[in-house]
């Protein structure tokens, strides 16, 4: 047998293993449940749908974009968790197939590699990850890189603006990504490489650059454009600047970890396959970093590490567009490899190896194993919200007449499944029971206040903890002194629970959530 046909028969393979492990994750993880940051969007689309306007009368810091991407789910798929759980295989699903049009004319092979690895990663970062804005950031990105390529490779500058569009719908989602579409752009302008099999500058000249370049400036301003639009239809465009310079900046404020910290989880758990690839691109592939394409994509990558350390919290789900290109450079440089000499071609297959043998099967195994069944703080505060008035007739239940105290706890979770309107739109504790710093937090307690006078809710739920960082229990109401007094003088504690079982959702167990059911006296 010829070393090309023993390299194919092992590609083949190592393909119908990846694809046996993907197959795996997503049977085990159908069932897994709306719960996180997925539960709490929904729940804003919902408030939405009943009449309430972001940045005004619902006091949201996520962009304008994510909350379109749900309210886009839930209009289509529709608002459960089943169709989030289609939602977030079928992102993986246009990502892989975005990674093999990239890596295809050197080898689908390291797209597919890439492409699974990246989801069987994001398997393994949880439940609370499932559908997570930046894993749609990342697939945007590689759909918009896959089209850009395209028009490079076929002269065809139409592709150019597909690129444009995808870049301005993930800077519409997540600001740190506002750079990116201009820097590829601006390069494909001055390239001056030496082709490395891909288009030369005199190619470019010949293609009409300054035409791609208005395509691309064109379609990247579309998504913003209208967003914009959407904004002021609505009339909350000033309040979302305001809300962006305060809560959302607040918020960026909080839980900063240290620069080493981020530079290390950026790729952690790549960083084997990392200490290959550079010495594999150092000693043997230094020349295909001289094409076009590996330069844009490198221009992703520092991109989307630049995204990583300024946001500074260290979140998983973060890391997802820099995981998406790394991978995929990562991908090629390793299957060129294997067709390099003796040293080069080992270096390769062993990295290869590793994604298959290793990383793949043991991160959809650990998907597996999380315990989605674990409803119960969810359950039980239904049961006690049932037992109140639930959703009830009209006028007699407790729409409108419920406020949660909650950030990720899974309190709105419980009201968006109740289908239950609270009778404020403040979604975070932190803007409430947060470190005083200049007016935001003051400024808060009195919209809330106003909110809360106007309309007293009949019940209250406070669960413990304090978003993103903040004391343990129920401590965090010692650090309003004025509300804590409200809930002492016109409320009674009606319960308090805290579920028998440790919540395994992701790659540790925590300690369960407790919650107190107020009622107003």
């Amino acid at each position: 047998m010829s070393a090309g046909t023993g390299d194919s028969a092992a590609r083949a393979v190592a393909a119908a293993i990846l694809l046996a492990c993907l197959g795996f994750y997503a049977v085990t993880t159908w069932h897994w449940p709306l719960v996180g940051d997925a539960s709490l969007m929904h729940y804003v689309a919902f408030l939405m749908d009943h009449g309430m306007r972001p940045y005004r009368d619902i006091a949201e810091i996520n962009m304008p974009g994510a909350m379109l991407v749900d309210r886009l789910v839930m209009h289509t798929l529709g608002g459960g968790s089943m169709a989030w759980r289609i939602f977030d295989l079928l992102l993986l699903g246009v990502g892989i197939a975005a990674m093999v049009e990239i890596a295809r004319p050197r080898s689908w092979f390291a797209g597919l590699w890439a492409g699974v690895l990246l989801g069987l990663i994001h398997g393994r970062d949880g439940i609370f990850d499932a559908g997570q804005r930046d894993f749609v950031v990342a697939v945007l990105l590689l759909l918009g890189f896959a089209a850009l390529f395209r028009a490079t490779r076929g002269g065809w500058p139409g592709w150019a603006a597909v690129f444009g569009l995808c870049a301005g719908c993930a800077a519409a989602i997540k600001p740190t990504y506002l750079l990116l579409g201009p820097a590829v752009l601006v390069a494909l302008a001055v390239w001056r490489g030496n082709g490395g099999g891909e288009i030369t500058r005199s190619q470019l000249a010949s293609y009409r650059v300054t035409q791609w370049s208005s395509y691309g400036v064109s379609g990247f301003a579309a998504p913003l454009v209208a967003v914009t639009l959407w904004l002021w239809r609505m009339g909350v465009l000033s309040d979302f600047v305001r809300v962006s310079r305060t809560l959302v900046a607040y918020h960026a404020s909080l839980a900063h970890r240290s620069l080493g910290y981020l530079l290390l989880h950026s790729i952690a758990p790549l960083l084997p396959l990392v200490a290959v690839w550079v010495v594999v691109v150092v000693a043997f592939e230094r020349e295909a970093w001289r094409s076009w394409e590996r330069f844009a994509l490198a221009i992703g990558v520092g991109v989307g590490l630049i995204s990583y350390v300024a946001q500074a919290k260290g979140y998983p789900y973060q890391r997802y567009p820099l995981l998406a290109l790394l991978l995929l450079v990562m991908g090629m440089d390793f299957a060129a490899a294997t067709q390099r000499a003796a040293a080069t071609r080992v270096l390769g297959w062993a990295a290869i190896a590793y994604g298959v043998l290793y990383l793949a099967p043991v991160s959809a195994w650990a998907a597996s194993r999380y315990d989605w069944r674990n409803l119960e703080f969810q359950n039980a505060l239904v049961a006690d919200l049932d037992r109140l008035g639930g959703a009830g007739l009209p006028g007699q239940g407790l729409s409108g007449q419920v406020q949660c105290i909650d950030t990720i706890g899974g309190c709105q979770g419980a009201l968006y499944r109740m289908r239950l309107v609270q009778s404020s739109g403040w979604m975070y504790d932190e803007f409430l029971f947060g470190a005083e710093r200049g007016d935001v937090v003051a400024a808060s307690r009195q919209r809330f206040w106003a909110a809360f006078e106007a309309r007293p809710p009949r019940v209250i739920i406070v669960v413990d903890g304090l978003f993103p960082a903040g004391p343990a229990g129920f401590g965090k109401l010692a650090l309003w002194p004025e509300f804590d007094a409200e809930l002492e003088r016109n409320y009674r504690i009606e319960d308090e629970v805290t579920p028998p079982d440790a919540v395994y959702w992701w790659a540790r167990k925590d300690e369960p959530r407790s919650y107190r059911v107020y009622v107003r006296k």
